[in-house]
Formats: C-alpha cells, structure tokens, sequence
C-alpha cells in the first residue's frame, strides 16, 4: 500500500518540484533581467551625469574666456576715453594759443603799427646814451633777439622790438622806436642784471635773457 501511494505521489512531488523550480528560475532570471537592466540605468545615469559635468566646465570655460574678452575690451575702452580726453585737452590748449598770440597781435598792432626807421644802428646806439663800452654787449643779446630790426615780432610769444620786450608795449617809450627801445632795454638790463655784460652771461646760459 504505502510502495502504491509512494509511487503515486512521487511524481507528483517531482512535478511539484519542477514547478516551483521553474518559478524560481524565472523569477531568478527576472530579478536578474531587473538588476542588468537597474545596472544599465545607473550607467547611462553615471554617463549622463559626466555630459553634465562637462557640458558645466564648458560653460565654465566660455564664460572666463568672455570675462576676459570683456576685461579686455573695457581696458580697450578706457585707453580710448583717455585718449579722447587728452585730445580734447591738447586742442582747447592749442585753441588757448591760437587765442592768445591772436591777442597779442592784436596787442602789439594796436601799440603801434610798423613804421619806417631811418639810420643804423651805431647811430642808435649813439642816441641811446648806452656806455660804448657796453656797446658790444648790446650788439651780442639785440642781433640775437630781432637782428637789429625795430619792428621784429615773435608770432610765437608776441614779443616785440629791439629788445623783444613781453609783453609788447611793457617798456616806455614806443616799442619800435629803435632809440627808444635802448634807453628802455638799458634800464631793464641795469636793474635786472646790473648790466649787459651780466645779461649776456645770462643769455649764453639760457638762451633768454
């Protein structure tokens, strides 16, 4: 009896077994299935997640690369400002000039216009009442400043005159008057220098006397 129900019930048990083996197995091969594909979600999450990254110190990378082109630009920028500005500045000083020398020849014409000078000038000298010993140093500091001219101008400076007396006019007398412009000359130099012969050294050292 028992040899009847042994041998009914063990394939039975062997079905059963097979079952439950093959359900097992599939679950086994499911849960592996749903672990690979877990392992392939964390890979592409991992790969996806390095694009960031990269896709980051790119951005990164850009930006200083703008930061700098802008740094750049704006020092660009600013050299240009200052440049503008001393160009600004080094026209209204050349207008000023211009301004200025226009006033002094306006200044110097309205003293008192050119004029025709008769004589020569150890004639001058002579009226001038000037020591002629001192003539010679006379000679040295008026050739250099007009050329014995009487009506020599700077159109730079507006001095004018024998002497180039400036501001045109300063000294007594009328400036183009050659006589005149000794005796005033001579009294600058005397109370300048002391004489000509000190107003000479002078003139040699600084070329102005």
């Amino acid at each position: 009896m028992f040899n009847k129900v042994k041998a009914w019930i063990l394939p039975i048990l062997v079905a059963v077994l097979i079952t439950i083996n093959a359900v097992v197995l599939t679950q086994f091969s499911d849960t592996s299935q749903k672990l690979v594909e877990s392992q392939s979600t964390v890979v592409k999450t991992k790969n996806e997640l390095q694009g960031v990254s990269e896709a980051r110190r790119q951005l990164e990378t850009e930006k200083t690369t703008i930061d700098t082109s802008l740094k750049e630009e704006r020092l660009k920028t600013e050299s240009l400002n200052k440049e503008n500005e001393q160009l600004k500045a080094n026209l209204q000083a050349k207008k000023e000039a211009q301004a200025k020398l226009a006033s002094q020849t306006r200044t110097v014409q309205n003293i008192a216009p050119a004029v025709n000078v008769s004589g020569n000038k150890a004639s001058w000298l002579a009226a001038s009442g000037i020591p002629q010993h001192e003539w010679g140093y006379v000679d040295q500091i008026v050739s250099r400043e007009s050329s014995w001219n009487p009506n020599a101008v700077n159109k730079s400076s507006g001095a004018c005159g024998l002497g180039q007396q400036l501001p045109c006019g300063k000294w007594a007398g009328a400036w183009n008057d050659p006589v005149a412009a000794l005796v005033a000359q001579h009294g600058y130099v005397k109370a300048r220098y002391g004489g000509y012969a000190q107003a000479v050294a002078f003139w040699n050292a600084n070329k102005w006397y």
